[in-house]
């Protein structure tokens, strides 16, 4: 009884501090890109991430190989898990500050469950649409406090990171990828940052500013803890929690997220702010639990 409780309180103990670092991200990211260009930090995060990942999964299972049948869905997570969320989301926290990026992105369950009635794998259903009303509520409330037409292609690439995310969610879910968690998560780290890297090349060379003690932690930061302590971690908690239980305990990413903005760099939060938290961690519930369908 002492060993399964022990461990238990492990797993809830990796979960929480999962959450943290899901949180904390980005507030600390956004100060990171006032020195180094959202494409290029991308880059230099997700080379190390990617021989993290991969040796932590090679320890578990004893290989890094993916099956050939599971090629054309890895390639697919890659470009919606890697090339285009982790982009759009960066540009997203320059333009409307890490706790409303965190807030609009993590729309992302109502989205992926929308996707998923869309292309056939889950029936429309009462919950669906409750929470699809609620994340829109939830996104005008937020396009309303940050003056939407006179930051539009913020809130469209910060709300199209949330879309793309969702995709790549559901490719994972549906798309019959058997490989082990943690080995999938290592490839399309590099898959995804290939792409990335001319674009970096070309448009960032110039454009660093000075690198600082506190970005150089951050760059450690992501690497150690961001891409591979996460991965690791949620894989690991999935194994002993449910996937409800699991999701639930996300939605305290968007508000811990925005406490932490306005606790170190005194971001504004305002009612609509408020509001829009109210009504997207809603959506993200029903879309996880969905209470109003029937089993």
């Amino acid at each position: 009884m002492g060993s399964i409780f022990s461990r238990q309180f492990i797993t809830v103990i990796l979960l929480i501090i999962l959450v943290l670092v899901w949180s904390s991200v980005w507030s600390l990211f956004r100060i990171a890109m006032e020195a180094i260009p959202p494409l290029s930090f991308r880059v230099i995060i997700g080379i190390p991430a990617f021989v993290l990942l991969l040796a932590l999964g090679y320890k578990k299972v004893r290989t890094i190989k993916i099956p050939r049948n599971n090629i054309k869905s890895l390639l697919l997570i890659s470009f919606f898990n890697v090339t285009l969320w982790q982009i759009l989301m960066l540009y997203g926290i320059t333009m409307l500050g890490g706790g409303r990026a965190a807030v609009l992105t993590y729309t992302m369950p109502v989205w992926a469950t929308i996707f998923a009635a869309i292309f056939g794998y889950e029936k429309i259903n009462l919950s669906i649409v409750i929470s699809l009303i609620l994340g829109m509520i939830g996104i005008f409330f937020l396009s309303t406090e940050i003056n939407i037409f006179e930051n539009l292609f913020g809130f469209l690439i910060t709300l199209s990171a949330g879309l793309s995310w969702a995709i790549g969610t559901m490719i994972v879910k549906y798309g019959g990828i058997k490989s082990d968690g943690l080995i999938v998560a290592g490839w399309q780290q590099i898959i995804g940052i290939i792409p990335i890297i001319p674009f970096a090349l070309y448009f960032d060379l110039n454009n660093f500013g000075g690198i600082e003690l506190k970005h150089i932690l951050i760059i450690f930061y992501g690497i150690f803890f961001s891409s591979a302590y996460t991965y690791w971690a949620y894989f690991t908690v999935l194994q002993k929690f449910s996937v409800n239980i699991t999701s639930i305990s996300v939605m305290a990413v968007p508000v811990l997220a925005v406490l932490i903005d306005y606790l170190t760099i005194d971001f504004p939060f305002s009612t609509l702010d408020l509001l829009a938290l109210i009504f997207i961690i809603s959506g993200i519930y029903i879309a996880a639990t969905k209470p109003f369908t029937k089993r």
